[in-house]
């Protein structure tokens, strides 16, 4: 059985159009019934999507993890087209930018014990959930379109 993330590819595939992160995102918050004006659960349930797809080795599959990678790049303060690499964070499995500590949460669990990922990096973090605003707000934009 198909996920809603795989249908979201496979019709944007059908209508012989490029797969970008916008327009997966926009595909599946209508195919998931999430088109409902709620940016923040839409956003919410894509990441999701994104992070729970099994690598299967097919044309779909090899879709979603480069979805998967222009979204994390950009919305944890790469470049806005994309083009770089995220990596996966050997101590929590999350998605970061190369050459950082910054991940897309605050915090790593440490045995019932929160620790700041990175001392200081307030501002940057700051930046990062700005990016998460703005990229609510591009969803709001797709979902009012």
């Amino acid at each position: 059985m198909l996920s809603n993330l795989e249908r979201a590819v496979l019709e944007i595939f059908n209508n012989k159009e490029a797969p970008t992160v916008a327009r997966v995102f926009g595909t599946y918050v209508r195919i998931s019934g999430l088109d409902d004006g709620d940016a923040g659960r839409s956003v919410a349930a894509f990441e999701r999507a994104l992070d729970k797809h099994s690598h299967r080795g097919n044309d779909v599959s090899k879709v979603v993890a480069t979805v998967r990678n222009d979204y994390w790049y950009t919305k944890l303060g790469g470049s806005k087209d994309g083009g770089g690499q995220c990596h996966i964070c050997e101590h929590c499995g999350v998605m970061t930018l190369p050459g950082t500590k910054i991940h897309r949460h605050k915090y790593l669990p440490n045995a019932g014990d929160s620790q700041p990922v990175e001392e200081g990096a307030q501002t940057k973090v700051k930046a990062v959930i700005m990016l998460a605003i703005t990229t609510s707000l591009m969803a709001l934009e797709i979902l009012c379109a």
